[in-house]
């Protein structure tokens, strides 16, 4: 697991998945892994590893953690921040608060949807961070705030919409607020990686686009494997979530191609998609018969 983890060749979700299997294990050794690995030059592993401590609530690496945030990868700032929480001794707690007194814009809305998941210290932070008069706190509070599914949050979220003097933080509160409104009416998450109902092939723009490109057309009704295929190899990741409704060998052959790809994004998506029909319970051919390793 240890190699997986600390291989930058390696899908992140695979490596996500040894993370967890690590915590999960109970090893006396993943502790100091997870310390360890914080002081990686990788900003691939740092997160892996900093999400790693913060699992096990490993206050040893609260130190290394808030030293992490101040690291010029957002998504390493994002896992330090939810680590230290996470761990919620009152060192750890007081990183994160300094970090959304004094961090850059992602660095302190980092911090305040971290606070967010501790409904003691973290929300009484973000009550007082709300009435604090630096208005970069202010607005980052409100994303902290969006995230607690609590009338109270509602109700300060509601008043800075409307009575706060700085437009930037009216406008934060707005957005947070409709985007909440989205998803009690939709009964579904706003969160874009939420997975949605598809249009059908022939009715979608980019593939319409493409088609044209490729100087062909597509049928009403007609799954347009052959055409999704092609765009896949041309990078496209939105065609994994078509190409994945019909999983015969070329189209998975495609999707384990994609995987190797240079291309991170496509890589991971790839992967995930695989990884998610073989839990469904499709068989998967072995790559090998592909002539892929």
């Amino acid at each position: 697991m240890a190699r997986v983890i600390q291989d930058d060749g390696s899908p992140r979700a695979l490596r996500g998945q040894a993370v967890a299997a690590f915590v999960l294990c109970g090893d006396p050794g993943a502790a100091a892994f997870f310390r360890q690995s914080l002081q990686s030059l990788s900003f691939e592993l740092i997160p892996l590893a900093a999400l790693g401590s913060g699992a096990i609530q490993d206050a040893k690496a609260v130190e290394l953690l808030a030293s992490s945030m101040s690291a010029p990868s957002s998504a390493t700032q994002r896992a330090a921040c939810l680590a230290l929480v996470a761990i919620g001794t009152p060192a750890a707690l007081e990183a994160v608060a300094r970090a959304l007194l004094s961090g850059d814009d992602d660095l302190r809305r980092s911090a305040a949807e971290a606070l967010a998941n501790d409904p003691n210290e973290g929300h009484a932070t973000l009550k007082d961070g709300a009435t604090l008069n630096d208005i970069l706190v202010r607005r980052a509070v409100i994303y902290g705030l969006g995230r607690v599914d609590e009338p109270w949050a509602l109700e300060i979220l509601q008043s800075i919409q409307v009575e706060d003097d700085q437009w930037i933080v009216r406008n934060a509160a707005t957005e947070v607020i409709e985007s909440k409104a989205l998803s009690a009416l939709t009964g579904t998450s706003a969160d874009p990686r939420v997975p949605r109902p598809t249009r059908p092939p022939s009715e979608t723009p980019w593939l319409i686009e493409f088609a044209g490109k490729q100087g062909m057309g597509i049928s009403p009704g007609i799954p347009a494997t052959d055409l999704l295929i092609r765009a896949l190899q041309d990078g496209n990741v939105a065609a994994l979530a078509y190409l994945r409704r019909t999983p015969d060998e070329g189209v998975i052959k495609s999707m384990y191609e994609a995987m190797q790809s240079h291309d991170s994004e496509l890589s991971e998506a790839a992967y995930q998609t695989i990884w998610e029909l073989a839990s469904g319970g499709i068989v998967l051919p072995n790559p090998v018969q592909f002539g892929l390793g």
